[in-house]
């Protein structure tokens, strides 16, 4: 008799407590492994597992590169560190560690730019990171001369500067 009545008690409390517009944003943290990063925050805050996850997988890779469409783009042309890195993108990028965590932590001190398809020479290879890149990214389309040097030859020599200088010295060979 005590188990008819505290049955369906139960089961109208468990699903008022699952239908509680308070707990309707707070249910996927339930089971959610961590806070994301700040650059993925407002992702955790909808509580939208999806816009990363396909069940039964940890991440969808096509959906991290249907939001880092520059990555996508570069991969697609071969070009840059992401287009020789794996497919998963897991390998490199773990999330669910908190705020403060960064995501695409590498370390730039020893990393070997030639992995990324740009090998450093000459007085290249002692320049500053952010002397070329972005502060905030390593992304970067300038591949040519001309694109952080003035061509004060205005094209008239072609484009293979290194008919003429070396990457010591900006001075003629």
């Amino acid at each position: 008799m005590i188990k008819r009545v505290f049955l369906p008690i139960i089961v109208i409390i468990a699903i008022g407590f699952l239908t509680y517009k308070g707990l309707e944003t707070r249910w996927p943290k339930l089971f959610s492994p961590g806070e994301l990063s700040a650059a993925h925050a407002k992702l955790g805050l909808s509580g939208d597992c999806q816009a990363c996850h396909t069940k039964g997988k940890q991440v969808d890779n096509g959906k991290c590169l249907g939001c880092h469409k520059e990555i996508k783009e570069k991969r697609d042309l071969g070009s840059g560190l992401h287009s020789l890195a794996s497919d998963e993108c897991l390998v490199c990028h773990s999330e669910h560690h908190g705020l403060e965590s960064n995501i695409a932590y590498f370390d730039h001190h020893n990393f070997d730019h030639s992995r990324a398809g740009w090998e450093l020479e000459g007085i290249h290879d002692r320049l500053k990171c952010v002397v070329c890149h972005k502060k905030d990214s390593y992304l970067m389309d300038k591949r040519n001369c001309i694109d952080c040097h003035q061509d004060i030859h205005e094209g008239e020599n072609g484009d293979d500067c290194a008919e003429c200088h070396s990457q010591d010295t900006f001075e003629m060979e």
